[in-house]
C-alpha cells in the first residue's frame, strides 16, 4: 500500500496540546483498503469530510462502526482498523497529555468514550467547527481556521496537573518508578500522584509504564521485520519481560493479534505506528 496520509505542523502555542495535524485524501478511484494504527492512550478527533470511515478494534473485524462526520476516538488500548475508500477526506488532531479535556473544559472522569451518549454529546459540541470546514477545500486554509478555532477553545491547565506534565521525562524514563520519583519531586504522597494519573489522563501508572514499554518494543520492529530472524529471546531482556509468553500476551493486549500476523500487517505498509 502507498502512503496516504500527511503530517502538517501546529502553531507554537498549541505545543502542550497536539502533537500535529494529520490530514488523509484519497483519489476518487481508489479501492477499498484497510490500514491499522498501534495503540496510543491518547485522544484524537476526526473530522470527515468525504466517503465514511468505517473503524474497529483488535480482531474485531466484522464489528465495525462508521465516521461519517465527526469522531472522537481514544484512548486507544488495543489496534484500530479503519477502512479507506475513494474520495476519503480526513482531518484529525491526535491531542496529547491532557490536551482533549482542555477542549471541552472537562476533567478525565467527566468523559466516557465507552457510553455512547457520552461521545455524541461531545460531538455535538464539534458540529459547528465541522461545518465551517466543510466549506473549505483548501488544506492550509482549512488548518488556519482550526488553529483559530482551537487557540479560541482550549482552557487552562489545572494546577494539579502541571506536575504530571512537568515530569513526563521521569515516566518515560525506564529505570525509574514513575510514581515514586513524582511524589519526592513535588513533596506529596504517592497515592495523590496515583489518583491526579487517573484523574488527568484516564489510566494508571502502571497501565502507562506498560504501555510505553510496548510502544518502544513496536517502534523497533517498526518497519517490517523478518518473523525468522527476531531473535525473541533478546526482546524479553531488553524490555525486562519476564519471559517470551509475558511478551506475547501483551503483543495480545495491544493489538488482538500475535507477533507474527502484526508482522504481517506491517509489510505491505498498512500499519502506522502513531506518535511516540
Amino acid at each position: 500500500m502507498i502512503p496516504i496520509g500527511e503530517k502538517h505542523p501546529i502553531d507554537g502555542k498549541l505545543a502542550e496540546v497536539l502533537g500535529h495535524f494529520y490530514t488523509i485524501r484519497t483519489p476518487l478511484k481508489m479501492k477499498p483498503s484497510v490500514y491499522h494504527l498501534a495503540p496510543n492512550l491518547e485522544m484524537m478527533v476526526v473530522f470527515n469530510f468525504g466517503a465514511p470511515v468505517s473503524f474497529s478494534f483488535g480482531d474485531k473485524m466484522s464489528d465495525a462502526r462508521t465516521i461519517d462526520h465527526i469522531g472522537i476516538i481514544g484512548p486507544l488500548r488495543q489496534m484500530m482498523n479503519y477502512e479507506l475508500t475513494g474520495g476519503t477526506d480526513l482531518l484529525i488532531l491526535p491531542f496529547i497529555y491532557n490536551g482533549f479535556y482542555r477542549l471541552f473544559s472537562l476533567a478525565v472522569d467527566d468523559f466516557n468514550f465507552n457510553n455512547e451518549k457520552d461521545v455524541l454529546k461531545y460531538i455535538a459540541k464539534l458540529e459547528n467547527i465541522w461545518q465551517q470546514l466543510a466549506t473549505i477545500s483548501d488544506t492550509k486554509e482549512r488548518l488556519a481556521k482550526i488553529t483559530t478555532y482551537l487557540l479560541a477553545s482550549i482552557s487552562g491547565n489545572d494546577k494539579a496537573s502541571l506536575p504530571l506534565l512537568d515530569s513526563v521525562p521521569l515516566i518515560h524514563n525506564p529505570a525509574m518508578n514513575p510514581v515514586k520519583a513524582i511524589a519526592a519531586k513535588e513533596t506529596v504522597s504517592e497515592r495523590s500522584i496515583q489518583l491526579r494519573f487517573k484523574k488527568y489522563t484516564g489510566y494508571s501508572p502502571k497501565e502507562l509504564v506498560r504501555f510505553l514499554r510496548f510502544k518502544t518494543l513496536l517502534t523497533q520492529l517498526f518497519p517490517s521485520a523478518d518473523i525468522e530472524r527476531i531473535k525473541w529471546i533478546d526482546l524479553v531482556v531488553k524490555y525486562g519481560y519476564h519471559d517470551q509468553s509475558h511478551l506475547i500476551k501483551d503483543f495480545k493486549y495491544f493489538t488482538g493479534v500475535s507477533p507474527k500476523k502484526f508482522l504481517s500487517l506491517t509489510k505491505d505498509g498498512s500499519f502506522c505506528i502513531g506518535r511516540e
